[in-house]
């Protein structure tokens, strides 16, 4: 006993050593870096302090060499003016000119040192599957794309939907996030020169890109196509889908739409009665209801599968047909995730 007591005791101690030499290792490093930091400060505020100087030098050269000049001038006219003098003022008004560039190169390159660099805003941009997206009629000048955000854009049955959304585990269903890859797919093979306004479409229709007021963007300004990026991202898919809200919110554009992409999974499922679901056949009459705006531009759509709607594709295959447009349905295996 005595013997397994000391050995506990040196053990106790030689970690008790351990932990003091990380803990001052750790005290090191923090110290370090608060002083990198406070030097990174103070090299800032000298180099601001010193193109500030260099700003006042460029300003008093530039008096002085205006000044010189209107000495030359006073003297040139004059028949007995000293060549030597001319001479003299001749090389000073050269030494300032060349003192006003040396210290415009100076400032130039401490504003360099000064100003934060910013990396541009950057997007790993698809490339876009020909086999899939080559048929679309998004023709310029401005295509709108709407992205059906209702819940059952969350799986292929609306019991699987529901589920989901009860488990609250919708940022990873596998059907929500081929629906927003395949809109990045989209954005990567629109050709440039075409603007594009991109709306989410649930119960209520609102734009992802641009702002209410003008929400087309030019997908290759990489700032508004980040920003679209990052709705897409925290977006929601829940509720039903108004399709016909959604046509109308295309049709009131201030900026007619040229073409228009859906990119959806079936039939509207909204306005519903309170309490039930829709029947097919009420579905049918909400589609009907949305096409009496009648689009006069390509209608084309991304059809993903939901178990329970077989006359969707046929109604949106006629749409499109009768527009100039397509409707694809991708196999299970596009884009990929």
């Amino acid at each position: 006993m005595k013997k397994r007591r000391e050995a506990q005791s040196s053990a106790l101690s030689f970690m008790d050593c351990i932990c003091c030499g990380f803990g001052a290792v750790l005290l090191l490093f923090i110290l370090t870096t608060k002083k990198q930091i406070i030097l990174s400060s103070e090299e800032a505020s000298q180099s601001q302090e010193a193109a500030e100087t260099l700003q006042a030098a460029i300003k008093e050269t530039e008096a002085q060499q205006k000044a010189l000049e209107k000495e030359i001038e006073a003297l040139d006219p004059q028949p007995d003016t000293n060549a030597t003098s001319l001479s003299e003022l001749a090389a000073e008004q050269e030494r300032l000119a060349k003192a006003v560039e040396n210290q415009a190169q100076e400032l130039k390159a401490l504003e360099a040192q000064v100003e934060p660099k910013q990396a541009p805003a950057s997007l790993d941009r698809p490339s876009a599957d020909q086999s899939y997206l080559s048929g679309l009629r998004l023709r310029g000048p401005r295509a709108v794309i709407l992205l059906e955000s209702s819940g059952s854009m969350l799986a292929e049955t609306a019991a699987e939907a529901v589920t989901i959304m009860q488990q609250g585990g919708w940022q990873k269903a596998d059907k929500w996030l081929r629906a927003k890859e395949s809109l990045k797919a989209v954005l990567a093979a629109i050709p440039k020169g075409t603007q594009v306004a991109v709306f989410q479409m649930a119960e209520s229709t609102g734009p992802l890109s641009g702002s209410p007021g003008n929400p087309y963007i030019d997908p290759y300004d990489n700032a508004a196509l980040v920003s679209l990026l990052d709705r897409l991202e925290n977006l929601e898919a829940r509720g039903g889908a108004d399709l016909a809200q959604g046509m109308r919110t295309v049709a009131n554009l201030k900026e007619r739409a040229s073409s228009l992409l859906l990119i959806g999974d079936g039939l509207p499922t909204a306005p519903a009665p309170p309490g039930r679901g829709l029947s097919e056949a009420e579905r049918v009459n909400l589609f009907n209801r949305a096409m009496a705006t009648r689009p006069n531009y390509p209608f084309n759509a991304i059809l993903f599968p939901f178990e329970g709607d077989p006359s969707a594709a046929g109604l949106f295959w006629q749409l499109s047909g009768r527009t100039n447009g397509i409707t694809l349905i991708p196999d299970n295996d596009w884009p990929t995730i």
